[in-house]
C-alpha cells in the first residue's frame, strides 16, 4: 500500500499513532495529484486535531469544575503499613 492510502486508513480508523508515525516520514510527492490529494488529506487530519483539542480541552475543563465542587480534605489520612 502506498503512503498516501495508508495515511487515508489511517485517518479513517482515526489512528493517531499511525497517523503520527506516516507524517514524521514524509515522502516527497512526486505528481501534483498525490500533492493535491495529500494537502486534502492533511486539511482533514488538522479539523480532526482540531475537534479532538476541543474535546479535550472541554473534558478538562469540566474535571476542573466538578474538582472545585468537591470539598476540599483538611488533612489526608495515610495508613502506614510498614513491617
Amino acid at each position: 500500500m502506498n503512503w498516501l492510502n495508508e495515511l487515508k486508513v489511517a485517518f479513517l480508523n482515526k489512528n493517531d499513532n499511525k497517523i503520527n508515525e506516516l507524517l514524521d516520514n514524509l515522502p516527497t510527492l512526486k505528481t501534483r495529484d498525490e500533492m493535491f490529494e495529500a494537502l486534502a488529506i492533511f486539511e482533514e487530519i488538522t479539523n480532526y486535531a482540531k475537534e479532538e483539542k476541543n474535546k479535550l480541552t472541554n473534558e478538562m475543563r469540566k474535571l476542573k469544575q466538578t474538582k472545585q465542587f468537591l470539598p476540599k480534605q483538611e488533612t489526608s489520612h495515610r495508613l502506614n503499613i510498614s513491617f
